[in-house]
Formats: structure tokens, C-alpha cells, sequence
């Protein structure tokens, strides 16, 4: 006969559990309900899952892209219309990012990245950075370059060998332009931002974010001008913002229209 005497008792068993998991076990005199107490810590960690984040996803209506600068030197004919086919317009979707500002903090400190040097240039223009990542610039060519911040020259030290890397940890928010001095054409930008949540559009402007914690956000977009650098003016966060509300393991569609460009100095 059973004793009616049974009582259930968290167990720890010398391991550390995960936040919130808590584990039974089940007092009485044969071991008959192994399959009862199987059940109760299944139950337990359906509750107390691996992630209640979100995903926040959507598609920015990017401007029409900037006219051409002022020309310095000229060693090419003007341009002629192709009755058979438009001039492709200029790709300006590579030289966005998007992220997420909020209070909510992420649990684990952000990943390494890394951002290859290909051919003569930056496999993206520009890319955002979390704090206290560790940024690495891989020299995929067989082209020595000697890479630099323009912001802070003692950021990288010595030459990029060939398929060699430089680093650096990104320790507070700040926006450098990295380039060599030697290809004036070779340059990108880094935006170091206070946020795990950044994201890279596509060629129709869709962005999206996984892992987000539930809570309230503010969207923003940085864009990278080279144009109006080269003109005197410079790159910055677009006059655009959008509140964003992440529910646990819900998704969130952001749909909105970016603003114009700013102008190049000396353009109206």
C-alpha cells in the first residue's frame, strides 16, 4: 500500500539551470511514476523556453538616389540614351543600415565582425557595429593596404598584409571612416551603435531582425554618402525615426518611406 505521504522537492544537483527552469522530483517508495516526473519537467521547460524574443522585419521605400557630383576631370563622353534600354540607376541600398534603439539589453555580449576587404573595396560600404564587439578587417586580396581610421589614426596599427586581418573592440559609440591612404577610391564606413539590433537592407530595401527582447524601440537609419564627403558635407543618421513595439516571440512589419537625401554642398 502507498503511503499517502508523497511531497515534491526542488532539486539542483551541483548544475547550474538555466533562469527560471526548476526542476522535481518525486518522493515515494517505488520508482513506478518515472514517466509522471519525466512529464512535469517537460511541461517545465516548454514554459521556460530558450527565447521569448521577437523578430522585427519590414521594407524601407528607399529615395531616388543623388545626382553626380561635380566632375574634376573629365576623360570620358557624355552619356547617350539607349532608345533599347534605360541607364540603370545607382544601387544606393548597400549604403543603409538599420537599427534598433531601446532599454532592453541582451543577455550575451555582441559576436565578433568581421568585414572583408574584396578587390578594391569594402564588400558592403558601410556596416554597424554593436559595443564591445570585436571588429575584424580581413584582406581578402593579394594587396598589401595600409587601413586606417580617419576619426582616430591609432585605431589600427602597421600594414594589411595579404589575406592578413586587423582588429580592434569597439568600445562606445562612434562613426569612423576607414580607408588607405594610398587608394583614395577605398574607403567605408563603420557605425559603432549602443545595439545588438542592426541590420543591412536588400536591393528592394527589406531589412530584418531576429532575437529582439519584447519592448519598446526606436528605428533609425544611418546612410553613407561618399558623393557629399567628397563634396565637403558628410554622412549621417537620416532625419527619420519610427517607434517600434516587439511583442515575446511575435514578428513586427515596419513599412515606411525614407526621406530625400540631403542635398550635396553647393547642389539645391
Amino acid at each position: 500500500m502507498r503511503r499517502p505521504g508523497r511531497r515534491l522537492a526542488a532539486i539542483w544537483h551541483g548544475r547550474r539551470l538555466p533562469p527560471g527552469v526548476v526542476v522535481f522530483t518525486i518522493a515515494q517508495d517505488p520508482p513506478m511514476r518515472l514517466g509522471l516526473l519525466v512529464g512535469i519537467i517537460g511541461v517545465i521547460g516548454t514554459f521556460a523556453g530558450p527565447s521569448l524574443a521577437g523578430t522585427v522585419a519590414g521594407k524601407l521605400e528607399l529615395p531616388p538616389p543623388p545626382d553626380r557630383g561635380p566632375e574634376i576631370a573629365k576623360g570620358f563622353l557624355d552619356r547617350v540614351e539607349n532608345p533599347l534600354a534605360e541607364i540603370k540607376k545607382v544601387n544606393i541600398a548597400p549604403y543603409f543600415v538599420v537599427v534598433l534603439e531601446g532599454e532592453a539589453r541582451p543577455d550575451t555580449a555582441p559576436a565578433e565582425v568581421t568585414w572583408d576587404l574584396v578587390g578594391e573595396s569594402f564588400a558592403r560600404p558601410v556596416v554597424a557595429v554593436p559595443v564591445g564587439a570585436q571588429v575584424v578587417i580581413k584582406n581578402t586580396t593579394q594587396i598589401s593596404r595600409t587601413i586606417g581610421a580617419a576619426e582616430d589614426p591609432k585605431l589600427f596599427a602597421g600594414p594589411l598584409a595579404p589575406t592578413g586581418t586587423k582588429s580592434f573592440r569597439a568600445t562606445q559609440p562612434a562613426i569612423y571612416t576607414i580607408g588607405d591612404p594610398g587608394a583614395p577610391h577605398l574607403k567605408g564606413k563603420l557605425v559603432v551603435v549602443a545595439t545588438t539590433h542592426v541590420a543591412t537592407l536588400d536591393d528592394s530595401g527589406r531589412f530584418e531582425m531576429t532575437e529582439v527582447p519584447d519592448g519598446s524601440y526606436k528605428l533609425r537609419v544611418f546612410y553613407y554618402d561618399p558623393g557629399a564627403e567628397r563634396s565637403g558635407g558628410k554622412s549621417d543618421w537620416l532625419p527619420f525615426s519610427s517607434d517600434v513595439t516587439v511583442a515575446a516571440k511575435g514578428r513586427t512589419e515596419v513599412n515606411a518611406k525614407l526621406p530625400a537625401l540631403p542635398a550635396a554642398p553647393g547642389k539645391k
